[in-house]
């Protein structure tokens, strides 16, 4: 049994100004009156709500495992070297059926319904660990179902905890890096909530902020949040984060390459010292394990496959060394092939995202753009679109389309390569995810990517993908030799 604590929220008192960074919504007037909410009533006047106290603490519960079939230390270590499968501390067995989880009838419903028989290597392994109530760290590519594997625990907790009174804020947060992985996570809460009996509010930036608080004033116990945006509504009193405990952490390497380390331990710092913390991340850096000694008791961790950045073994992976003038024919030429497949197209400047919209409407294909400088309500449609086939091609810049999770995108475009291998690994990551069997990247290389020439033979080559001579042909060139020309005086056509 543990006990909330009453952390300092630094609320701000009523009609404060919710002004800001534009990136979190800036300044907004939401019209007058009143409206009546879960826990009373709430000003709209000017846009400000009133703030409430946040409540003392009570106790809470956080271990869940039952094991409902007894499996032998050998059927144990089969399984996980079977799915590749390392893990450190003291980690309970998986659950390799769905009916040995102590999830309800109308959850293994759900899955019934959706034509799943078991449950993915990670998500045998994850439940098992998450529902122990033990702090778990998690290494594993997007794709791998990873979210289900934390969305289900974190919603059992939820349900067995005490209910939500006036001023509680959530009993879940999960923190991710992007407002899209942000939705998407909260989209993945909304379908299984339901047979819970929980609601989830997204919490992000880049849109008026008052949706959310109202949400979160009618009481929501989760809270799937970007932190600039939380930490806004902290400190203007509307998302107390004292009652806190499950958190999640999502793609814990990608917000500490963004920069949000010192948001993360703001907001780890106001939530309750006894809570059950998840972390999940791509890869395991220096940095990301210092953020999970810090702030994590015990842990245990489990690795699918390895530490280290790589890309996903299903995807097909094919390096095109061509001059820059040589990309619209050869793009054109693909798409023609892949009629109605989800293609996804990345390009390292706004402006060519629409220009290539441009040139693949004049040439008759369903094709949409997406980046920075497009609202959030039209890049939400933009998504909504590509999502439901309307638009089967989606042109976008590496901001826009981090996070995005679309299932049955069969090609990925690299139509400019990006600037760096972890970039590329992302880029390309958006195919072959969850159950689709395979997945393709093409890559177009010119000579201005030369110096990555080298980290994406390795990367090709420790995925046993096929290398292109030219490619290797260039990765051989010393720099130097290019001299400061465009093409140095010793270029070489490797086209």
């Amino acid at each position: 049994m543990y006990f909330s604590r009453n952390n300092s929220g630094g609320s701000r008192k009523s009609g404060s100004s919710y002004g800001g960074r534009n990136d979190r919504g800036g300044n907004s007037s939401y019209g007058g009156g009143r409206s009546q909410g879960k826990w009373g009533s709430y000003s709209t006047e000017g846009g400000s709500f009133e703030s409430k106290p946040m409540q003392p603490a009570v106790a809470f519960e956080k271990n869940f495992y039952k094991q409902t079939k007894k499996l032998s230390e050998r059927e144990v270590e089969e399984f996980r070297r079977l799915h590749d499968m390392k893990t450190s501390g003291d980690v309970p067995q998986p659950y390799i059926s769905f009916e040995d989880t102590p999830f309800s009838a109308d959850v293994l419903k759900g899955f019934a319904s959706k034509n799943y028989t078991a449950p993915t290597p990670i998500q045998a392994q994850g439940w098992s660990m998450a529902l122990s109530g033990k702090d778990m760290v998690g290494i594993a590519q997007t794709g791998s179902g990873k979210t289900l594997s934390f969305v289900l625990p974190a919603l059992l907790h939820a349900k067995a905890q005490e209910p939500l009174r006036s001023g509680d804020g959530p009993i879940v947060l999960v923190l991710a890096p992007t407002r899209e992985l942000v939705l998407q996570i909260k989209d993945v809460f909304d379908e299984y909530g339901r047979f819970f009996n929980m609601r989830a509010t997204a919490v992000y930036g880049g849109v008026s902020s008052y949706n959310q608080k109202k949400d979160l004033d009618m009481g929501s116990e989760i809270v799937v949040a970007a932190p600039g945006r939380l930490i806004d509504l902290n400190e203007q009193g509307t998302c107390h984060l004292n009652r806190v405990s499950f958190l999640v952490l999502d793609e814990a390497d990608r917000m500490l390459d963004m920069g949000f380390e010192p948001q993360l331990k703001k907001i780890i710092t106001k939530t309750n010292p006894d809570r059950q913390t998840l972390m999940w991340s791509a890869t395991w850096p220096r940095e990301v394990k210092r953020l999970a000694e810090s702030y994590m008791t015990n842990y245990c961790q489990i690795t699918i496959g390895s530490e280290d950045l790589k890309t996903n073994t299903k995807i097909k992976q094919e390096v095109f060394v061509v001059r820059e003038s040589e990309k619209n024919d050869m793009l054109m030429d693909t798409l023609k092939t892949k009629k109605n497949q989800k293609v996804i197209i990345f390009a390292n400047k706004k402006r060519t995202c629409d220009n290539l919209e441009e040139l693949l409407y004049k040439n008759g294909f369903k094709a949409t753009a997406i980046h920075g400088d497009k609202s959030q309500n039209i890049r939400d449609r933009i998504i909504a679109d590509f999502r439901s086939g309307y638009k089967n091609i989606l042109i976008a810049t590496d901001v826009a389309a981090r996070g995005l999770d679309i299932k049955d995108v069969m090609l990925v475009i690299n139509y400019d390569f990006p600037n760096n291998i972890e970039d590329y690994v992302h880029r390309i990551g958006r195919t072959a995810r969850g159950d689709t069997l395979a997945g393709l990247s093409h890559s177009y290389f010119t000579h201005e990517n030369r110096g990555v020439a080298k980290d994406l033979i390795k990367m090709l080559r420790d995925a046993s993908q096929e290398i292109n001579p030219k490619l290797k042909d260039m990765a051989s060139q010393p720099s130097s030799s290019y001299g400061n020309s465009r093409y140095g005086k010793n270029y070489r056509d490797y086209y």
